[in-house]
């Protein structure tokens, strides 16, 4: 009976079309697949400074602290021309003063690049909010660089990593 069971839930489950190829190491973008996959979802707005947009601003940033990255630190970035697969620049930065001079140093070039960045350090909303601030509406994800130092050997940030290679 269970087998019966099981053979009826796979011939349910089989996809009606063929299986198509989303991601593939020529590097071409996949956003818009994922559009496809995910529409976005109209989520209505507090207006600004009532509670409940208080309370879903500090819940949603709580939820991602802290962030840690134990193998990164601040300090000095040798530049390096050694290529990666990456298909969208992307700059890692912490709640340091070098990452905050570092973001208001390059904002014009990372902003013509269209880099995202990545938050790898940070202990409290407030340090997070002062890192926003800096970056002046880069886009800025809070997660730790360990797979990234490790992928590509590096050990401080603030560094920005392009398909061409990294640097300060």
């Amino acid at each position: 009976m269970r087998r019966a069971a099981l053979a009826l839930c796979l011939a349910v489950s089989r996809p009606a079309t063929a299986l198509e190829v989303i991601r593939d190491v020529g590097g071409e973008p996949i956003a818009p697949y994922l559009a496809r996959l995910a529409p976005p979802v109209s989520v209505p707005r507090e207006p600004p400074g009532t509670p409940r947009a208080r309370a879903v601003r500090s819940v949603s940033l709580a939820h991602y602290l802290p962030v840690r990255s134990p193998s990164l630190s601040p300090g000095p970035v040798e530049a390096r021309s050694t290529p990666t697969r990456l298909v969208q620049p992307l700059f890692l930065v912490g709640t340091d003063p070098r990452s905050l001079r570092w973001i208001a140093t390059n904002r014009e070039r990372l902003t013509q690049l269209h880099a995202v960045g990545m938050l790898v350090q940070a202990e409290t909303e407030a340090e997070v909010r002062a890192v926003i601030a800096a970056a002046q509406g880069l886009p800025l994800l809070p997660a730790s660089g360990e797979a990234f130092a490790a992928e590509l050997g590096i050990r401080h940030y603030p560094v920005l990593i392009t398909r061409e290679g990294m640097g300060p």
